[in-house]
């Protein structure tokens, strides 16, 4: 029974499809589809002598092998028969829809991409202007004197964009194609209104500085814009401007706007401080203000760190002779932007004050500062009677605008405002509005 069952269960095995040879397997069914397992049909008997002579085998099928064309070889044709294909061909008329389509998607391209193709100032595309002069403020920064290419084409949209209050600029850089903004200083008496002026500082890391640093006279600027990041209330009085470095640029762009477009009809009117601090001196030199008489004249408070650090026991008169070699300095004129500063005040008297700080000189907008200006300001309101608006305003480098008023954020995509923080929300000034810039 043994023996019984496993002749059986080998007879089963071997009708199975499955345990068929793979070469047997292949040339059975070589030349069309292979069956499936359910529906295999029967090897075919082996070619008679009589059918190899004639060619043909049992099936009707030729044994003969097949001979490739002339001038193909027979792998090629094997491949063929493999796999079909079928040439695809492309009449006249597809071909020139489709050139058209072509083009017209490459015309749509270089327009899109061409920062030249408007000649009004706009804040969708880029406008070709041209570098009129660049005149140096300092080592490290000047004021660029931009006009629109054609000239005359920017004349109404400069001019509305002064209305405004604080508002900005983006500056191209061609090869890189990446973007920066500037805020313009106000214009100027003799200058052309359409006239775009940038006080720009070159720094080390910054590609579009460089760029503007580099550039000759008669060189094509590309900006966008106007951008409005602020634009003053109508019924402001109080304005306290926290400026530092190239910041002090919105500030005069605000005494521009309140002077010349928010004034209002009452007895105070509205009144504008600035507190401008920079690094060095050379960026506001021969500026003055308030408390200049009170202050170290510029280059004392260094010499007297360095002979603190190199005195050993030598007489404090030392101190005494840094003091009277500073008190009369041999100073250079004013800078150009200081000149702008001074000739602002000057126009608009006592409305507009402006106080320098300059850090290589130990002096600093500190807190025990801002809390005297805040309270004199607030003094004044109370005694005339009257409510009035007040409007803090920061503006400069992101670690100056941080250490005052807190980081801007962003969300969806924009930024902005955030928390108020830094060295303002320790002070809580009441009754002030705070925008950072």
């Amino acid at each position: 029974m043994q023996g019984l069952h496993c002749t059986r269960r080998c007879i089963q095995l071997s009708e199975d499809p499955i345990l068929i040879p793979k070469r047997l397997h292949a040339r059975r069914f070589a030349g069309r589809s292979s069956p499936s397992f359910s529906g295999a049909k029967p090897s075919s008997p082996p070619p008679s002598p009589k059918d190899k002579a004639s060619g043909f085998n049992a099936t009707g099928h030729s044994t003969q092998p097949h001979k490739a064309p002339r001038g193909q070889s027979a792998k090629a044709v094997n491949s063929a028969e493999a796999s079909p294909r079928r040439r695809v061909r492309i009449g006249p008329g597809k071909l020139i829809v489709f050139s058209i389509v072509a083009f017209l998607g490459y015309k749509v391209y270089t327009w899109q991409t061409n920062p030249a193709r408007s000649l009004v100032l706009n804040p969708r595309f880029f406008t070709p202007f041209i570098l009129k002069s660049r005149e140096k403020v300092s080592s490290t920064s000047a004021i660029l004197n931009l006009l629109s290419l054609p000239k005359g084409q920017n004349t109404a949209n400069v001019s509305e964009a002064w209305k405004t209050g604080v508002w900005s600029v983006q500056v191209m850089q061609p090869e890189l194609q990446i973007a920066r903004s500037y805020t313009p200083l106000p214009p100027i008496e003799g200058t052309e209104p359409e006239q775009v002026r940038l006080f720009v500082r070159q720094e080390p890391q910054g590609e579009v500085s460089t760029f503007l640093h580099k550039i000759n006279r008669g060189t094509i600027v590309h900006l966008r814009g106007p951008r409005v990041e602020y634009e003053i209330p109508d019924d402001v009085d109080e304005i306290l401007f926290l400026a530092g470095g190239t910041g002090i640029a919105p500030a005069l762009q605000v005494a521009h706007t309140l002077f010349n477009y928010r004034t209002k009809p009452t007895d105070h009117g509205p009144e504008l401080r600035v507190l401008w601090a920079n690094r060095r001196r050379e960026d506001s030199i021969n500026g003055l203000d308030h408390f200049s008489s009170q202050r170290a004249p510029a280059g004392f408070v260094p010499k007297v760190r360095k002979l603190a650090d190199e005195w050993q026991g030598e007489p404090p008169s030392q101190l005494k002779e840094a003091n009277e070699e500073s008190a009369a300095p041999s100073q250079p004129s004013q800078s150009r932007l200081v000149e702008e500063v001074e000739s602002l005040k000057a126009r608009y008297g006592g409305k507009v004050i402006v106080d320098y700080f300059v850090d290589d000189e130990g002096s600093y907008i500190s807190e025990s500062l801002l809390r005297t200006y805040l309270s004199g300001i607030d003094q004044t309101a109370n005694q005339d009677g009257t409510t009035r608006r007040k409007v803090i305003l920061v503006s400069g480098p992101e670690g100056f605008v941080n250490a005052f008023a807190g980081p801007k954020t962003w969300k969806d995509g924009r930024e902005i405002q955030g928390s108020l923080g830094g060295l303002l929300k320790k002070i809580d000034p009441q009754e002030w509005e705070i925008w950072k810039l």
